[in-house]
């Protein structure tokens, strides 16, 4: 129970803010400059053993692993067809019981939405750094083009 409050706090204090920072970063400050310092921050290369990757996948993947278990606890909790039970009474549940069944129930669609949230944020920062990265490469080749395209004139004439 304790490691799966302790993933619930990473995600609410380190998963979620992390993306909707980066996202800040590459939308609001100068292109070059937000591209930077977010891969600076995010994809630099991390080795563990023999193993290579970049920063931004191990929370790609712990956002996913996440995510999987909060499918996973709806899924497998709520399968059963009177679990939890409509309307206002039961006759496999008590009052109690009611009503503790639908809060673990919204809780865990609550979490499953969060965690699906915090997934596709990573998820953009990706598509937005490696755009923005495109972006700026195509800006310098365009650049050196035009002093090759300029000496060239000048070689001609």
């Amino acid at each position: 129970m304790i490691s799966i409050m302790m993933t619930w706090g990473h995600m609410i204090w380190v998963f979620l803010p992390l993306p909707l920072m980066s996202l800040v970063l590459l939308t609001i400050l100068p292109q070059s400059f937000g591209t930077r310092l977010v891969q600076r921050i995010f994809f630099t290369r991390i080795s563990i053993g023999h193993w290579h990757t970049r920063l931004v996948w191990v929370f790609i993947g712990a956002s996913l692993i996440i995510f999987s278990m909060a499918a996973r606890t709806i899924q497998l909790g709520f399968a059963s067809a009177h679990v939890p039970c409509s309307g206002s009474s039961c006759p496999y549940h008590g009052g109690e019981t009611m009503w503790y069944r639908r809060a673990s129930r919204y809780r865990a669609e609550r979490n499953f939405w969060l965690s699906l949230f915090t997934l596709v944020l990573w998820l953009l920062v990706y598509k937005i750094y490696s755009l923005n990265d495109q972006i700026m490469k195509l800006k310098q080749g365009n650049g050196d083009g035009k002093k090759t395209n300029k000496s060239n004139s000048d070689k001609d004439d």
